[in-house]
């Protein structure tokens, strides 16, 4: 009887040191230009729908006014996101300040010098026991800062908070 309570305690704490190191992964991100800023403030789940909120911010010298998020262009995915199981995501849909297009895109939009922008990305159809988005690639089209599909921003690391939580 030792022997299986000792082996319950052991497998709890494993799993809780688990649960504790994937949620306390830095998030990393990567917008590939210097003046451009991104913090994600908020990623909540409510059943399988994820929203992940970010503010994007311009550090630069002048305001910059072509930016727009695509996750959806000619019928393709253009942003994908990965979960911490494996699993890939191609449904989602991007806003900024409330707004967005039927294609689930945001309008053109600018980021004036020291000033956020709130970015909301949602993602259907997520796994319910998924711990984090291990990976979102985000396309973010600015002719000013050269960004367009073949440089996307990449944030790593986004722990999930869900409503039972």
């Amino acid at each position: 009887m030792k022997k299986i309570l000792l082996f319950i305690m052991m497998a709890l704490f494993t799993l809780g040191v688990h649960v504790i190191k994937a949620q306390n992964l830095p998030v990393k991100v990567v917008t590939n230009h210097p003046d451009f800023k991104i913090k994600v403030t908020r990623c909540e789940a409510s059943g399988s729908t994820v929203v992940i909120d970010m503010l994007f911010t311009n550090q630069g010298s002048k305001d910059v006014e072509d930016v727009e998020v695509l996750c959806w262009s000619m019928g393709y995915p253009q942003s994908v996101a990965y979960d911490n199981e494996g699993n890939i995501y191609k449904e989602m849909s991007a806003k900024v300040s409330g707004e967005g297009d039927s294609n689930g895109n945001t309008p053109w939009f600018s980021i004036l010098q020291d000033v956020p922008m709130k970015v909301s990305v949602t993602i259907e159809k997520v796994s319910e026991t998924a711990e984090r988005i291990a990976k979102l690639s985000l396309d973010v089209e600015c002719e000013t800062w050269g960004l367009d599909s073949d440089k996307p921003v990449i944030i790593r690391n986004i722990p999930i908070t869900r409503e039972d939580e």
